[in-house]
């Protein structure tokens, strides 16, 4: 075979490989609406999302120096993505000004604040949200530690939110500034996870907070055996961990996905405006986010600036902690707080009512 058969081969591989990228773009469009007890492989796919983007662009970057018309192929993959794109990076938001009449809300997963058992990080974190002006503060794995109690922590805390709703036997809870109307826990089955809600009197109007804190990865405990095993050098110890992760994470996508809908079904029977927030454990673009985002803004896509990392884990490149809110509340400012008591950062926005 000659140079030239050799280069006409490679160029027509190439052409294949960025038409096989958008087909898999667009199918990864769809994933996110397609239910994983259904159709696994889309979990995956929705999964990938940022890889995708990326091949996506070094392909348009590659056609368009060699000034090839096959470059809308890779830019249509992008475009089919955009909203992925947009719930990951945000380039500018314009200043939004609102009078008065406006609600800031942090959401956190704690860690057992960090399993210091002093109660000092505790301490720390509630003079920030003091100074934050913070008027709802979510937590997820809220527990005490050590000499520091629950009641300890809920004493410190009711220093700046006087009400509350912390129910037992979930590690979750909402403080609040505003009075706390009516609140409901809600169980999820066959775990320790769940989700909590409060309706709160804000100068006479009713807004719904709900708190969720979706089944976990298992992704850092999975790490922790497997460098132990590899540390011990047993290779087939190793291995088997690493084959229970992938049934355990099927099963746990599985059920993050009935955990959504549930919520989901919460959300469009409630007549007020609302925000849902917490760990949802899943990155944007997944089943879980698009069930949960249904109906509501996402507070990153209209308040937030820059690459929108919540998780301190992964080289902190995961997003899977969220506030949404209803179209009735407009997005102001959006932040992730940097923050290291925990494995996640606190997040906060601020709606105009």
């Amino acid at each position: 075979m000659g140079r030239l058969a050799v280069y006409k081969f490679a160029y027509f591989l190439s052409i294949l490989f960025t038409i096989f990228i958008l087909g898999l773009s667009i199918f990864a469009y769809f994933s996110g609406k397609i239910n994983p007890v259904e159709n696994m492989f889309a979990a995956y796919v929705a999964l990938s999302k940022p890889i995708l983007v990326v091949v996506n662009t070094i392909l348009f970057t590659y056609w368009l120096i060699r000034l090839r018309y096959w470059l809308w192929i890779p830019l249509t993959g992008l475009m089919v993505n955009y909203e992925y794109i947009t719930s990951m990076y945000q380039i500018y938001n314009p200043t939004k000004y609102a009078n008065e009449n406006r609600l800031k809300i942090v959401t956190y997963n704690v860690h057992s604040f960090g399993n210091e058992i002093t109660g000092f990080s505790a301490k720390e974190f509630a003079e920030m949200m003091n100074k934050e002006e913070t008027d709802v503060l979510c937590f997820q794995e809220y527990r005490g530690n050590g000499d520091f109690t629950e009641q300890d922590l809920q004493n410190t805390y009711a220093k700046t939110f006087p009400y509350s709703f912390i129910p037992e036997g979930l590690s979750q809870a909402i403080y609040s500034r505003y009075p706390i109307k009516q609140s409901q826990t809600i169980e999820f089955p066959n775990t320790n996870n769940g989700a909590i809600w409060a309706d709160l009197d804000v100068k006479g109007m009713t807004i719904r907070i709900i708190n969720v804190h979706m089944q976990t990865t298992n992704f850092d405990r999975m790490r922790s055996k497997a460098a132990q095993a590899r540390g011990a050098q047993d290779e087939e110890q190793e291995r088997a961990i690493y084959l229970d992760y992938s049934d355990n994470f099927r099963e746990n996508t599985v059920r993050r996905a009935g955990q959504a809908e549930q919520i989901s079904s919460l959300i469009n029977a409630t007549e007020y405006p609302l925000i849902v927030c917490g760990d949802f454990n899943a990155p944007p673009g997944t089943f879980t986010y698009e069930t949960l985002k249904s109906g509501l803004k996402d507070g990153f896509q209209t308040a937030g600036e820059g690459y929108g990392a919540t998780y301190r884990g992964f080289h902190h490149l995961l997003r899977i902690d969220y506030l949404f809110h209803s179209t009735l509340l407009e997005g102001i400012k959006y932040k992730v707080i940097p923050y290291d008591m925990s494995d996640h950062n606190p997040v906060y926005l601020e709606v105009g009512l």
